[in-house]
């Protein structure tokens, strides 16, 4: 659908009522830019100010601190000053006649948005029932059943480990924890001795457990749940584990739209018909909105990963690229689809990754282990001296104490940088390693981190 008619629609419908976006990053706001009542951001990171006026908070100015997002929940940390004061400026705005669109529905979100029900309107799902839709096997179990090709993962109890001995005793494996996002939970054993040690442990007492899948493109599309359809976005191949920008081997590191215009047609069909038949799956049980699903390409087969039930990483570049052909993004589409708007008509995807042009964007996380403030300015400085073009945003101020894993910043260039998903162009490469040797070992204590265990947030 074009861009326009859909703000129009929206606009009619929302009236007078302010738009709040509440996300991980202020910047991700771009995609509600377009409508008049969007009027305040709160973040988890990177204040938002999108026009005279509009209010940005993010939690981080109040905590002097940038969280690794994927082991951090704010609901953790509601009885400190950062996270009250954050809480009752939310709870404050939503005094007025407002709407709420949150980049993944939570406990925190849900309580706010209940004590505001008589002024907001909830543009998203109860948390608890969103919740459901995080849970892997659940979702694996359900989609198979409806014939989506899928990751072949097999589910093993705490007390049944000699199951997973005897598949590791073929090959590499990989073992997941029910719950994870960004690449927290997922652990690959090469050896049987390693199993013990690496087995995740959880309340659930069982752990998902795949052959390790060598050679796979891991690729990544952004839909929208309607009431009456299914709309299908750009897909891109995602940028996973780069060492110079994350510490989790498996870790997320952005997402590449010109790589994935060369996948082979065939593999766009295979897609589309996938998440269609996901979507479907997610509407007739309740879930509305936006929504992502991870593929890794196998053997010419895209093997179904997980779904987010959710916004992504990629959905801010997503929405840039089909804004710039004049057509609706996943922001806006998965308003009117909350509002309850028809769903508009969709191309193929063939017809959608051919139209939309190269970009990648980057995702540099602060790989050392200890907590400190780092140079995020001078990383600013090195990229534009090699690509003066860049966009960078979600820069860490000069005064946060960086987590480690926390995001040093978001680079954004218009061109394909990977070949395989698990690489990156080494020019950039240089870029980015030069200015991580470049900072200097801290006396500040180090925060230790289990990135095999860390519990997500789902926040990738």
């Amino acid at each position: 659908m074009r861009r326009k008619p859909l703000v129009v629609a929206i606009d009619r419908v929302l009236g007078r009522r302010q738009l709040v976006w509440a996300g991980l990053r202020g910047d991700d706001a771009f995609g509600l830019a377009d409508l008049p009542q969007l009027d305040s951001s709160y973040s988890i990171l990177a204040a938002s100010s999108q026009r005279p006026g509009f209010e940005g908070i993010a939690y981080e100015e109040l905590s002097d601190i940038r969280v690794d997002l994927e082991a951090w929940d704010i609901q953790d940390h509601l009885r400190t000053e950062a996270g009250a004061s954050f809480r009752l400026a939310l709870l404050d705005r939503l005094k007025a006649p407002s709407a709420l669109v949150a980049y993944r529905p939570s406990q925190f979100l849900s309580a706010v948005q209940f004590s505001r029900q008589q002024t907001c309107l909830n543009l998203g799902m109860f948390g608890g029932h969103q919740a459901a839709f995080e849970h892997k096997p659940w979702m694996e179990s359900s989609l198979a059943s409806i014939g989506v090709p899928r990751v072949p993962w097999t589910y093993i109890a705490d007390e049944d480990q000699e199951d997973a001995r005897a598949m590791a005793r073929k090959g590499p494996v990989m073992l997941r924890r029910s719950r994870t996002s960004g690449g927290a939970g997922l652990v690959r054993v090469d050896d049987v001795t390693q199993l013990v040690a690496a087995w995740p442990r959880a309340e659930e007492a069982f752990v998902s457990v795949t052959p390790y899948l060598e050679d796979v493109l891991p690729v990544n599309i952004g839909a929208t749940a309607w009431e009456g359809g299914v709309t299908i976005h750009p897909p891109s191949v995602q940028l996973v584990g780069l060492p110079s920008c994350v510490v989790r081997p498996f870790g997320y590191c952005g997402n590449d739209f010109g790589l994935a215009r060369n996948l082979d047609p065939a593999i766009l069909d295979q897609i589309e018909h996938s998440v269609e038949a996901i979507g479907n799956w997610l509407r007739q049980h309740g879930y509305r909105g936006t929504f992502g699903v991870d593929f890794l390409v196998h053997d010419g087969q895209a093997l179904f990963m997980e779904v987010n039930p959710r916004f992504q990483g990629s959905s801010r570049s997503s929405a840039l690229l089909v804004r710039e052909i004049d057509e609706g993004c996943l922001f806006l589409e998965h308003i009117a689809a909350l509002l309850g708007l028809d769903a508009p008509k969709t191309r193929s995807l063939r017809e959608i990754t051919s139209s939309v042009t190269p970009l990648t964007h980057v995702v540099v996380h602060w790989t050392g282990n200890e907590s400190r403030r780092v140079d995020s300015q001078g990383f600013v400085e090195s990229v534009l001296r090699h690509d003066a073009t860049a966009e960078i945003d979600v820069v860490a101020r000069k005064s946060l104490v960086m987590d480690p894993g926390g995001v040093v910043a978001r680079v954004t260039v218009r061109d394909s940088l990977t070949a395989t998903g698990f690489d990156l162009d080494k020019k950039w490469l240089a870029v980015i390693d030069e200015w991580h040797a470049a900072q200097h070992p801290s006396t500040t204590p180090t925060r230790d981190v289990d990135w095999t265990t860390a519990t997500p947030d789902g926040q990738s």
